[in-house]
């Protein structure tokens, strides 16, 4: 692995075909409603170097990520983005950590500053000026330094080893960076064990779990509901998985006794019933589980408040259900050695082969749920007849472009509930809680699923999830070719040094696509002066060129 100090620039990847100019802008506050037809031009319809070292987390290495972590968050904040975004997990397993001496994170946090301080100034120079000329001075702003490149796509990149207990020779490398666009960066990640007691000191446990999952969720109209989903679907989906486990021993014993009637056991049940066919565990967990977080979301929200009726946890309860997330979870299990993704909506999950000829080729996990995905559009029109204006502008009632996410009660609630408590929440700044045009039959948007299960190979390298913002930039092929070449130049990721003479600037794999993804202009040329530049122009007015993007690559090591 080449070190910090080695400025080699070798751009590596094949150049990319289409790039989003314009995506949706918005507000101070950084909220704005996936994709909303009034602030988006439309998209394309084609498809740190630091010295490492692999520790054991110890109490002072923790303290000195968590120390880091926080004072980075810090600037962050100066940056605009007003909410840090922690990637959620458990600390279990093996933590690969940077080193962190004083000098380093002195260091850090003046090029961040500095970062901050053009943020600041060219902001001074944009607001207030009219779309065309916005445009043209922002192509005017002084571009970032690469050392302040640097610092931004890596305040935020991570890295964990994740054993298997089964003895198989599969351990897990997973990679997680971010860059955020919106003034609080409305995307979250996060992974964790699955099969361990969720009531457990995880920290005091040697990792035993065979299942991991991991997803991405790309928030909209806020950060709210992308917020709870980070915090809570992965309990419930461990819940799911005990539930079926135990359902299936009381019908192997012919027990005819029903199990505890909570809604998660009432949901897998109605999904056993209305398929009529015997569901697999992980498919049907991640379904019910879906399904049922988004009904606590927006429908238990909503009861819960009736029954308060406390204007002071008015936006607490009901902020996740006006705001929206798209949802993308992976459950890799390396006991079975397969993946299975569940999707609802437009973030993607791809698949990196390499084939016995050498080359790489890019599978998908999941397909985006847009007017682009005919079999959703169909969907749509079995489920509301008669109604032509169920999609306008490509769009759910002309307002939303993913077909499936969470929340969104806009598009869910009865118009009863919307014109009782949508008035008070927009006096309250949820600018998102009005009633769409042609509001006829709902819901007009769910949260079940699509799911597709796969059966590793040896030739299935790695697995990239990642939201729309990756793909504005980048094709598919594009994505896995990148990340290829970050994997043959440091052997698979196994080891720091590595004998290859390829070179990546970053040692990590998600820094290094979100890098090559930012470097690339219009017409899929890369180079380091497009990412200066991108980077360069502050929130909320980003927007107009990018979006969040968020990123977590998990690496099959077999030996």
């Amino acid at each position: 692995m080449v070190s910090k100090n080695l400025r080699q620039r070798q751009v590596l990847g094949s150049a990319g075909q289409h790039r989003l100019q314009s995506s949706s802008s918005s507000d101070g506050g950084g909220s704005s409603e996936k994709k909303a037809a009034d602030n988006t031009t439309s998209k394309s319809n084609s498809p740190s170097n630091s010295k490492e070292s692999i520790v054991k987390s110890t109490p002072n290495a923790s303290a000195n990520k968590r120390s880091l972590t926080f004072a980075i968050g810090g600037v962050l904040t100066l940056l605009g983005v007003a909410g840090y975004t922690f990637f959620r997990q458990p600390s279990v397993g093996i933590h690969d950590t940077t080193s962190t001496d004083s000098g380093e994170t002195s260091a850090t946090m003046s090029i961040l500053e500095s970062v901050a301080a053009k943020h600041a100034a060219a902001r001074e120079r944009l607001d207030g000026l009219s779309p065309a000329d916005r445009r043209n001075e922002a192509r005017r702003l002084n571009m970032l330094t690469e050392e302040e490149v640097d610092a931004v796509l890596r305040a935020k990149e991570d890295l964990w080893w994740l054993e298997s207990p089964d003895n198989n020779g599969m351990r897990l490398r997973v990679d997680t960076s971010q860059v955020s666009s919106n003034s609080r960066i409305e995307d979250y990640l996060a992974w964790m064990p699955l099969g361990v007691n969720s009531s457990a000191n995880l920290d005091d446990k040697k990792h035993s779990a065979s299942r991991y999952m991991f997803s991405v969720f790309d928030g909209h109209a806020g950060f709210m509901c992308a917020e709870q989903l980070s915090m809570r679907l992965g309990t419930m989906l461990n819940e799911s998985l005990g539930v079926i486990e135990k359902l299936a021993d009381k019908s192997k014993n012919g027990d005819k006794g029903s199990a505890s009637s909570t809604d998660l056991v009432r949901t897998i049940k109605q999904l056993e019933r209305d398929s009529g066919l015997d569901w697999d565990q992980i498919p049907l967990a991640l379904t019910a589980t879906f399904i049922n977080m988004d009904n606590e979301l927006v429908h238990g929200a909503l009861a819960k408040y009736r029954k308060v009726q406390d204007l002071a946890r008015m936006d607490e309860l009901l902020g996740p259900a006006v705001s929206g997330s798209c949802g993308l979870v992976a459950v890799v299990d390396t006991k079975a050695n397969e993946v299975a993704v569940g999707n609802a909506g437009d973030s993607r999950a791809l698949l990196g082969v390499r084939l016995k000829n050498g080359q790489w080729k890019a599978v998908r996990l999941s397909e985006d749920q847009t007017v682009n995905n005919q079999n959703e559009v169909a969907r749509m029109a079995r489920e509301h007849p008669g109604e032509s204006t169920v999609i306008q502008r490509g769009r759910v009632l002309g307002g939303l472009m993913p077909l499936r996410a969470f929340g969104d009660c806009r598009y869910k609630w009865p118009l009863e509930a919307q014109q009782d408590l949508f008035p008070v929440l927009f006096s309250r700044g949820h600018r998102y809680a009005t009633t769409p045009p042609n509001y006829i039959t709902p819901p007009y948007v769910t949260a079940k699923p699509v799911i597709v299960k796969h059966q590793l190979s040896e030739n299935d390298k790695f697995l990239v999830m990642a939201s729309d913002g990756l793909y504005d930039q980048l094709s598919d092929d594009e994505v896995v070719d990148s990340v290829a070449q970050w994997y043959e130049a440091n052997n698979g990721g196994k080891q720091r040094e590595t004998t290859s003479t390829l070179f990546t600037e970053d040692s990590n794999a998600a820094t290094h696509l979100i890098r090559a993804a930012l470097s690339t202009d219009r017409l899929g040329r890369r180079s380091d002066s497009v990412i200066r530049h991108l980077l360069a122009i502050p929130a909320p007015h980003s927007r107009r060129f990018r979006d969040d993007i968020s990123v977590t690559i998990v690496t099959f090591n077999r030996d």
